[in-house]
């Protein structure tokens, strides 16, 4: 999305049109847009209703603009900008590009044109306060001397090969997920968009940091930075080495003024978002991942934890990072087994809730990993969009965790990630089946898929009811009248149940006699 921000008479709906025909694309002018959804002229709302209420219905309809993910181009109101939270939205989910005019200029093209309700006697305040406001821009472009199609074309030329951002469009604290390949290297770049610290505390995965050390060093040269390594596995999930971070943060004599950045995978994401959510009450979080997995899920949404004994991510919090970065060059060194594995969360969001993701993958060839990426972190930023602290729909994300989590558990974390996910995702699209939810031909298309993706091996031994009973009894999504288990009633959909553990349990031990007949 690109939005043009600028006072009054700045242009911006002009230069929007002939910049949205160049860009085939959408374009929408949001003043006009209110004032068609309410019947209501902008100066009859101001007059009728008041400032406070047109600044409410205008952030209303921003926050609608950026959940659609409609790439167009977007003429925003003069006083949109003042209010912080909107310039993160528009951050989050595209560029801002401030057309600038002077004062003169702007009265000359206004005149005394009633239909704007603040052009008043106090013009000259009301340009200078904002004027500092619409210096927050990604480009600032001086059109004073310039036609409207000078204006679109300069545009153009900045916006030209800018890569993928998705917003994560919560209400309180949207945030831009920027996937793209080699783009590590403008970390610099793309962070002070959203801040510029003090320093940052880095906390990257061994293997990364062996194979990625001179580009992460390059990229943060300028900036004062303090790296820990972090071993890879679930062995440093542990309140133990997360002692071991906060000691070495608090050590170097970090403020609430550092940020903390992870670079790595899904531990490492937990980890750097869990300390950063506690140390000195809550410094900034950065997401790098660097693994398929931690891409298209652990990153994204504000979850953060470490294990225990009794369970896997058992002690966290929600916590949501500034920015999340998606280089898929990370994804390149990556062992086979690991980016295969990832492929099981792939596979849940296309069987909960996108079929064309589903039937992507169904596709032969080979795989665009960033394309994957993008349509992944869709569906999941509009998941945690809509239930960010998973009190409804965020449950249906944990489509295979369920038993998938135990699994893992009961393995000492032997096995990967997602393989253990896969065994949960087929089991509950079979149990989906048993209870007559799913059809039988769509069973066959997600078993067949998972075969085919190889994702659960063959010589896997799937653990006894008895050995995994306890470890439901401890899973997060449980309650005194049972789990939370998501099911699904066809390719492209999920529902919640809750379902007693005895009934999970039961319907599990049929899927295995199944399953060692080949269901």
């Amino acid at each position: 999305m690109i939005f043009l921000t600028g006072f009054m008479g700045s242009g911006k709906t002009s230069v929007g049109k002939a910049l949205a025909r160049i860009l085939d694309k959408p374009f929408i002018d949001m003043d006009a847009l209110i004032s068609t959804r309410s019947g209501s002229k902008i100066s009859e709302i101001f007059k009728h209703a008041g400032e406070a209420a047109f600044r409410a219905i205008e952030k209303d309809v921003l926050l609608e603009l950026v959940g659609s993910y409609t790439d167009c181009v977007v003429a925003t109101g003069g006083g949109l900008p003042e209010d912080p939270l909107n310039r993160a939205l528009m951050k989050a989910s595209g560029i801002i590009v401030n057309l600038k005019c002077s004062l003169p200029a702007l009265i000359n093209r206004v005149g005394d044109d009633s239909s704007r309700p603040l052009w008043g006697a106090d013009i000259d305040g009301l340009f200078s306060k904002r004027q500092l406001i619409y210096k927050d821009a990604d480009l600032i472009i001086d059109t004073d001397e310039l036609t409207i199609d000078d204006v679109a074309k300069s545009i153009c030329t900045h916006v030209k090969d800018r890569y993928i951002q998705v917003p994560v469009a919560l209400s309180t604290q949207p945030y831009p997920v920027y996937i793209g390949k080699d783009i590590f290297k403008d970390i610099a770049k793309i962070m002070h968009r959203h801040t510029r610290p003090e320093g940052i505390f880095i906390l990257v995965d061994t293997t990364v940091y062996n194979h990625y050390m001179p580009l992460i060093r390059d990229a943060l040269e300028n900036i004062q930075h303090h790296i820990m390594i972090v071993p890879p596995g679930e062995g440093s999930k542990t309140h133990s080495f997360l002692g071991r971070v906060l000691d070495e943060m608090l050590g170097i004599s970090i403020n609430r003024d550092w940020a903390c950045m992870a670079i790595g995978g899904g531990v490492v994401c937990d980890l750097a978002g869990f300390a950063a959510s506690i140390v000195m009450r809550g410094i900034p979080v950065i997401q790098v991942p660097t693994t398929l997995l931690a891409q298209v899920d652990a990153s994204i949404g504000g979850k953060t934890a470490i294990n225990h004994e009794l369970g896997k991510n058992l002690i966290g919090t929600f916590y949501q990072p500034i920015f999340v970065l998606c280089d898929i060059r990370f994804l390149e060194t990556l062992e086979g087994d690991i980016l295969a594995s990832a492929l099981a969360e792939v596979l849940k969001y296309g069987i909960i809730m996108d079929k064309d993701l589903f039937e992507y993958l169904e596709a032969e060839g080979a795989y665009d990993y960033k394309e994957i990426v993008r349509m992944c972190v869709r569906d999941k930023a509009y998941v945690v969009s809509m239930d960010e602290k998973e009190a409804g729909l965020r449950r249906i994300l944990n489509f295979g965790h369920t038993l998938g989590h135990a699994i893992e558990k009961r393995a000492g974390f032997t096995i990967l990630h997602g393989e253990s996910v896969a065994m949960g995702i087929l089991f509950a699209s079979w149990f989906s089946s048993e209870l007559g939810l799913l059809d039988k031909k769509s069973m066959r298309r997600i078993e067949n898929l998972i075969k085919g993706l190889d994702l659960i091996k063959p010589d896997i031994s799937f653990p006894t009811p008895a050995s995994l009973e306890s470890l439901l009894v401890m899973d997060k999504k449980a309650y005194k009248e049972g789990i939370q288990f998501v099911l699904t009633p066809c390719i492209g959909n999920a529902i919640v149940k809750k379902l007693s553990i005895p009934s999970i349990l039961d319907a599990y031990e049929r899927f295995i006699h199944g399953y060692k007949k080949g269901i």
